[in-house]
């Protein structure tokens, strides 16, 4: 699903499929999901294997756009990268926005496999493939790094090629104290096939990534609080309205009005030439609600029980500035992972080091007789 002439690890997955699945129609030219399906569903025959070669990442992001309409928005946005993130997938399969998978040609005998850095650590984002294939498959992909190779074996001699998981990994949530002897357990638990005689050596190597990210921000003006002590300092009604010069001021509440915030305030005094009344009112947008904001973000995350979610207020002047939060803690080796035998290679069975879609499509109702 990339250019195997610029990026070493398209190059090097090119070589090794080339090598390993010489029964296989291997694809260069794809670079959207609509495409892969319209191709599938093109063929003569059902799909055995879809192996979709990606870049990809925990958070439930692939490397490549959606259809062509998405590849043209991916181009000219934000880091101008191909990507399909998990609200994206989603929302595609809510509103047929994907070309409808043939059952024909992707049935339950088909195996469908993402190789893509981490991304089975996203559930979700199987499960959104899973429907977007059309249900009758399952999709199994990697929750490590996912790394190929190939070196020469001499001349004459046909390239060695290599497929391997990448970075030994444990992660919370947040960023919770973990002691050294703790993070030794669970790694050593995590990956019981490695010798324990190389676990002092590798734990000398892990390194603590903390990521408190931006989802979000709203900003806007930043509305007084609901009380007469907050709207009188806003507008600063003690020297509009001096109590030496007979001024009476009312809080008279807060009211929404053509869905903005209105707060009224009312200054009343008796003179020698009668009474005065003065209303002033304050009129400000009203900020989105702090757990609405929070759980559209996690709605929208492929991986929304890995992190704590947050939402904190920044007050400059009148504005106000609210911002949701994902925080997420890894503890990682950048080491091929190893067990006993040498370079891992388990079965895509392996919880530990793949993860597979549970998507089951709604059973349709069945007709009165």
């Amino acid at each position: 699903m990339g250019d195997t002439k610029r990026d070493p690890f398209y190059d090097a997955a090119n070589v090794y499929f080339s090598q390993n699945e010489r029964g296989a129609e291997i694809l260069r030219d794809k670079r959207t999901l609509a495409e892969v399906i319209a191709h599938v569903n093109a063929g003569a025959t059902p799909a055995l294997r879809i192996i979709l070669v990606a870049h990809a990442n925990e958070e439930g992001n692939l490397g490549f756009s959606l259809d062509a309409a998405d590849l043209k928005r991916d181009a000219q946005a934000g880091d101008r990268k191909p990507r399909t993130e998990f609200k994206e997938l989603r929302d595609a399969n809510a509103t047929g926005g994907l070309p409808l998978a043939d059952a024909a040609k992707i049935d339950a005998s088909t195996r469908a496999e993402v190789r893509g850095c981490n991304i089975g650590r996203s559930q979700l984002m199987l499960d959104a493939l899973d429907q977007a294939f059309g249900g009758a498959t399952q999709v199994t992909a990697p929750t490590h790094k996912q790394e190929y190779s190939y070196r020469s074996a001499g001349k004459g001699k046909p390239l060695v090629t290599e497929e391997a998981h990448f970075q030994y990994s444990i992660e919370d949530p947040g960023r919770p104290t973990v002691s050294r002897a703790d993070r030794a357990t669970r790694f050593a638990t995590k990956y019981p096939d490695v010798p324990s005689s190389r676990w002092p050596g590798l734990l000398a190597a892990a390194k603590e990534k903390h990521v408190k990210r931006a989802e979000m921000s709203w900003t806007g003006p930043n509305p007084p609080a609901d009380d007469a002590g907050a709207v009188f300092a806003r507008i600063g009604t003690a020297k509009r309205f001096p109590a030496k010069a007979g001024w009476v001021v009312t809080y008279r509440g807060r009211t929404e009005v053509g869905g903005r915030w209105q707060f009224e305030v009312q200054a009343d005094r008796v003179t020698s030439k009668g009474s005065e009344t003065r209303t002033v009112l304050i009129r400000t947008d009203i900020p989105p609600d702090r757990d609405t904001l929070k759980s559209q973000q996690m709605a929208d995350s492929g991986r929304p029980d890995a992190y704590v979610w947050t939402v904190e207020d920044k007050v400059t002047g009148d504005t106000l500035k609210r911002t949701v939060f994902s925080e997420h803690t890894e503890w990682v080796i950048d080491r091929r992972i190893v067990g006993k035998s040498g370079t891992a290679h388990p079965p895509t069975t392996d919880g530990t080091f793949y993860g597979s879609s549970t998507y089951a499509p709604p059973v349709p109702p069945s007709s009165t007789p």
